[in-house]
């Protein structure tokens, strides 16, 4: 997790592409990254909460993978497929439902947020079905249940970007073509850089780990295309990711409404979203 410091001069370049858009709220990041650190004690074993910090925010419900300190999976899993999204939706105002003992927040979606129970997150719903896991509705004990059984098939979601802002066509090209967007896949000054992120989760992951695209196209498809000089992620272990990620599997649906990457298998997205067929397909 990065520091309000780092948070805020990243988005110094970061803004450089989006120059009209404020900067966002560094207490809604961590409290996400807290989120997304929980779900990570399941491949840990260990409910990790008094080890880290969670700023100004309070805990939001108690530790949803754990009973105290004991895991709600009987075994503990290994990190085996990464998919790599472009960052957390911005936040609409909540809307929550009569669910007990936690009501779910019917407007939002991210990813890792429990109470977040909207239909329209397709980040969670395309691997839930690849997967073959249960609907993560209407109430977050359903989504819990959703997460638990992803974790349990080796599945983790990491964002590109920690920025919760609404990202355009326009944007992620300028990313691109700025050099942001590779700043954060590999560079070690990134303190945010996707490699080092993998690499600190090394021991989490099963030795045939892989990974696949699910951010936007023209993210997607400017990462794998080799043309950009985006080298693979080497870490141990190696993995699979190495030796597949620039394998050719044209595909007609894949990044349909772009007309670019439908020839990398390692891309899942069939326009602006990922698809459970392509997920399927890529691994």
């Amino acid at each position: 997790m990065i520091t309000r410091t780092e948070f805020e001069d990243l988005w110094k370049e970061f803004a450089k592409a989006a120059p009209k858009c404020a900067i966002p709220n560094y207490d809604e990041y961590q409290q996400s990254e807290n989120m997304f650190e929980d779900y990570l004690d399941i491949f840990r074993g260990v409910n990790t909460r008094n080890q880290r910090s969670n700023g100004n925010n309070k805990w939001y419900y108690e530790h949803p993978f754990f009973n105290g300190e004991k895991s709600k999976l009987d075994k503990r899993p290994c990190i085996r497929f990464i998919l790599i999204g472009e960052a957390r939706p911005p936040k609409n105002e909540p809307v929550f439902n009569k669910c007990k003992p936690i009501a779910g927040d019917e407007k939002n979606g991210y990813f890792y947020d429990i109470r977040h129970i909207n239909s329209r997150q397709p980040w969670l719903s395309a691997p839930r079905i690849n997967w073959k896991c249960p609907l993560f509705r209407p109430c977050p004990d359903n989504k819990i249940e959703t997460l638990l059984c992803l974790a349990s098939k080796g599945v983790l979601l990491l964002d590109l970007f920690p920025y919760a802002i609404s990202f355009s066509t326009r944007l992620r090209r300028a990313l691109n073509n700025g050099g942001i967007t590779r700043a954060f896949w590999d560079d070690p000054s990134n303190p945010y850089n996707l490699k080092d992120r993998i690499q600190r989760i090394g021991k989490l992951l099963c030795n045939d780990w892989d990974l696949t695209m699910v951010a936007p196209c023209v993210v997607s498809e400017f990462i794998v295309n080799p043309i950009n000089l985006f080298p693979t992620l080497i870490i141990a272990p190696i993995g699979l990711h190495p030796t597949t990620f620039r394998i050719i599997l044209h595909d007609n649906k894949r990044c349909s409404s772009s007309n670019c990457g439908n020839k990398w298998k390692k891309i899942a997205v069939a326009q602006q979203a990922p698809s459970a067929r392509l997920i399927g397909l890529s691994f």
